[in-house]
């Protein structure tokens, strides 16, 4: 009788996961096994919240080359072409590197004064997570322009013929140029379109025209590395992460990236006769600028998009140090994303919520799991520089909402 009662109600389970419940009034198929039990909609708080910081993570292969300068965030790009020309005998001129304007953030700032010099060393597209290239002292620079916010059109960079024949020289071992802007407090971050963005019509391009013999031909490359540095003074007491630290604040960032950490240790008080439904983590955001009150976060990169990984930790040391749990590089059932929308991030869909419930909620209260913790981080956190804070735990910013079956002892 017992085995049969648990079919029916797994039975039930399977016919309200192809249900839309908004509600959270139970579906009609649990009202009617109320002698069995009761249908709970319940929330849990995180009674702990806190963030890491990781200040150089490797940004190779993103889809944009970020330049600029805003409120202590100046960010250079690194540049080279490897697919370049070799005809002997050949004589180059009109030479020109063009960027293509793919996003500008924030809305209003001074004009950025931006600099090019050539690079006279090699560099690795990885070169973020090297110290060296942070705060990078170059060459002087060979060309210097003025960008506005308002300004969306290419940018053309000119390129000496004595340049030029230095990377042919080199080939694909080239160094390249380094393009980086003035620091300025009231500035604000340009971004171009890279070699992996979507439209490689917009792609960085080298444009040259080649004159042999009496035959004059016009060429375009587009096939090169390019990457981003992200530099920001920590050491400043005034810096927003310290800030945020001091005042029990949570960030969420990409380019430096910022990645939360929080734990709901009321879960341990579910009771262990419990079939879970669905469930949902919420963080809500808190859309204030750092630095002027009343104003939007100015730092909210909108070109990034709201997409989020969470992850379940296995343990988090007394310094913070956690250690993602396995299950997710072993099974894609347990890759769970979360989605900004209105202000929130969090499941999207009621297919997710449902597998979330049922995989990790569900596991943990029959034993299979014991951790807590959880982890929050941009699925791409190397894509631009986007910085977003979130309420804390003290403002009931983080939360776990839980639909469950409370199933009766009595009769089982």
């Amino acid at each position: 009788m017992k085995k049969l009662i648990y079919l029916i109600l797994l039975l039930v389970a399977l016919i309200v996961a192809c249900q839309n419940l908004n509600s959270i009034e139970p579906p009609k198929e649990l009202n009617a096994l109320d002698r069995l039990g009761r249908f709970i909609d319940t929330t849990f708080y995180a009674d702990t919240a806190f963030f890491e910081v990781k200040k150089y993570i490797n940004t190779e292969r993103s889809v944009a080359l970020s330049v600029g300068s805003f409120q202590g965030f100046n960010l250079s790009s690194f540049l080279r072409f490897t697919n370049l020309p070799n005809d002997s005998g050949t004589i180059y001129d009109s030479i020109y590197v063009i960027l293509t304007h793919r996003y500008r953030f924030p809305e209003s700032g001074n004009n950025l004064s931006v600099m090019v010099s050539e690079m006279q060393e090699f560099w690795p597209d990885s070169l973020n997570i090297l110290e060296k290239f942070h705060h990078y002292q170059g060459a002087l620079p060979f060309y210097s322009f003025n960008l506005s916010t308002e300004d969306s059109g290419l940018v053309k960079i000119p390129i000496s013929k004595e340049l030029f024949e230095r990377w042919l020289k080199a080939g694909s071992e080239n160094f390249g140029i380094y393009i980086y802007a003035q620091q300025d407090q009231n500035g604000f971050i340009k971004e171009f379109n890279n070699f992996y963005s979507e439209d490689p019509e917009t792609w960085p391009k080298l444009v040259y025209r080649a004159v042999h013999d009496t035959t004059i031909t016009h060429d375009t490359l587009s096939v090169g590395i390019g990457s981003t540095v992200y530099d920001y003074d920590f050491t400043n007491p005034q810096n927003i992460f310290k800030k945020a630290q001091e005042n029990n604040e949570l960030i969420l960032s990409s380019g430096i990236a910022s990645r939360l950490v929080f734990r709901f240790s009321d879960l341990k008080n579910m009771p262990p006769n419990s079939i879970i439904y669905k469930a949902d983590v919420l963080f809500d955001i808190d859309d204030s600028d750092f630095f002027e009150q009343g104003q939007k976060n100015r730092l909210a990169n909108e070109n990034h998009r709201g997409i989020y990984f969470l992850r379940w930790l296995s343990s988090v040391s007394e310094d913070g140090a956690v250690k993602v749990d396995s299950t997710f590089s072993n099974n894609r059932y347990y890759s769970y994303s979360l989605y900004e929308e209105e202000n929130r991030i969090h499941f999207l869909t009621e297919g997710d919520q449902v597998r979330f419930g049922k995989g990790y909620i569900q596991g943990y209260l029959d034993g299979t799991y014991n951790s807590i913790w959880f982890y929050l981080h941009y699925i791409n956190e190397k894509q631009d520089l986007s910085i977003k804070r979130v309420k804390s735990f003290t403002q009931k910013g983080v939360r776990l909402r839980v639909y469950y079956y409370l199933v009766k002892n009595e009769g089982f």
